[in-house]
Parts: structure tokens; C-alpha cells; sequence
């Protein structure tokens, strides 16, 4: 008997596999290639979609607390003017300016002041800080002023002297000068931006669309300051489809 007719005929090396044949772990890894690319693109999408709702949360939030900030100091207009004067300045449909003591500081006169003076002995003037706008008023005038420094516990300095006299007893008051208005914040995009004393930020972002609205006593509209009781805000982010609308009470006339 020959070597051949012992042995068999020789077997070729895909035949008659007893394992994994290589054309079986190519299609395999064929087909787990496949399913990977799909995993990682729902997952790509997932993440977008998670992106976008972040997004669209954190406008919201931005949004909500914007306004309210927006409305605690549109309420107090008219609390850092002279007593004669109308409760905002400026009053556009994407702007309004206004005068508001916004930190409350008020003190009176511990000892009277002549015009010459520029330093106001006063009960209180902690916290009253350099640069800003303050009102004197007695019971027939008012005179406005600037700090030269910040205030001390009884003193509060002026740049210059009062220019009246005013008696012991007369009410002291700090005033801001506060304006919102539709602007550019630093990153070129439109934004609700809130400016007091003169620095400005960006309050609200990603804004699409902003409206103010004046109304008067009579709850007609207005564009005169000195008539205006409420105003109505009305403002969009992102794709201006997610609008929220204030209306405020001006309670500082």
C-alpha cells in the first residue's frame, strides 16, 4: 500500500474547517465593523441632540433670570432722581435709561453744610463707593454731588463743594444711572445689555428679538418719560420661537 492510499488525499486549507474559518472572522468582522459605525453615529446624534437641549436650557435660564433682574430695577426707576424729576430718562423701543437707587443707601446730615462744603458729616456712609452719584435734599432744594472716595463711617466726600446749604436732618441718597438696551456682547452676538454707572455687561444672550412698550396711567401707550407708570418687555432667544413677556409697575413714582 502507498504512502497516498494510507494518508488519504491531502486536504486544502479552507476545506472541512473544524474552527473559525477566515472567510467566517472577515464577514464577522464585516458585519461588527457595521454595527460599530452605527453605534457611533446614533451616539454622534445623541450627543447633538444632547448639546442642543443644553443649550436651549441654559438660554431659558439665562432668560428668566435676566428679566427678573431686568424688572427688580425697572421697579425702583425714579428712587436716585431729584424729586422733581420723571421716573426714566430715556425710553425707546430697544432702550430705556433710568435713574434708581439701586443698593437702597440712603443717610441724612448729622450737622448742616454750607455751599463751600464738599465733605457731609452723615450717620452712615459705609458702603457708599468712590465715583458714584449722590443727591442731597432738604425741605425746598436738592443738589447733586459725586464721591471723591469711598464713603466712611460719617463722612461721605465730594468731589466738589455741595454748592447750597443745606440743614441737619436733610436726606443724603445715592444714585445709579442705569440703561438696558439691545447691544453686541464680546462675542459679536446680540444680547440684552445692562449698563449702571457706566460698565456694561451682557445680560441676556443669543437674543432675537426685544420690544419695549410704554404705557402711561391711563394703561395707553406712551412715548413720553414723565408719563409712563408701566412697561411692558418683551423678549426671544435662540430662534425666536421661546418669547417671555414682563410688564412692570414703576414704583418709584
Amino acid at each position: 500500500m502507498s504512502i497516498t492510499h494510507r494518508l488519504g488525499p491531502l486536504a486544502g486549507p479552507f476545506d472541512n474547517c473544524t474552527g473559525i474559518c477566515l472567510t467566517e472572522l472577515m464577514i464577522a468582522m464585516v458585519a461588527g465593523a457595521v454595527v460599530l459605525s452605527a453605534a457611533v453615529q446614533a451616539l454622534t446624534h445623541f450627543q447633538q441632540r444632547l448639546w442642543v437641549q443644553h443649550g436651549a436650557i441654559a438660554r431659558h435660564q439665562d432668560l428668566r433670570l435676566g428679566m427678573e433682574v431686568m424688572g427688580a430695577e425697572l421697579r425702583l426707576a425714579g428712587t436716585g432722581a431729584l424729586p422733581s424729576g420723571q421716573a426714566l430718562v430715556k425710553a425707546g423701543q430697544q432702550e430705556v435709561e433710568f435713574l434708581a437707587n439701586l443698593g437702597g443707601l440712603a443717610t441724612s446730615l448729622t450737622e448742616p453744610v454750607s455751599p463751600s462744603q464738599s465733605e457731609l458729616t452723615v450717620h452712615d456712609g459705609s458702603d457708599w463707593s468712590n465715583g458714584k452719584r449722590v443727591v442731597v435734599c432738604g425741605r425746598d432744594r436738592c443738589a447733586e454731588g459725586r464721591l471723591a472716595r469711598d464713603g466712611q463711617r460719617h463722612t461721605l466726600g465730594l468731589s466738589e463743594p455741595i454748592g447750597q446749604a443745606f440743614p441737619t436732618g436733610s436726606l443724603v441718597y445715592m444714585s445709579n444711572q442705569v440703561r438696558y438696551y439691545l447691544g453686541k456682547d464680546r462675542h459679536g452676538s446680540s444680547s440684552l445689555m445692562r449698563q449702571v454707572d457706566g460698565g456694561a455687561n451682557s445680560l441676556i444672550g443669543e437674543l432675537a428679538w426685544l420690544q419695549l412698550t410704554y404705557l402711561g396711567t391711563d394703561d395707553k401707550p406712551t412715548r413720553d418719560p414723565a408719563r409712563v407708570a408701566r412697561v411692558r418687555v418683551d423678549v426671544a432667544v435662540g430662534d425666536g420661537r421661546r418669547t417671555m413677556t414682563s410688564e412692570v409697575g414703576l414704583r418709584g413714582r
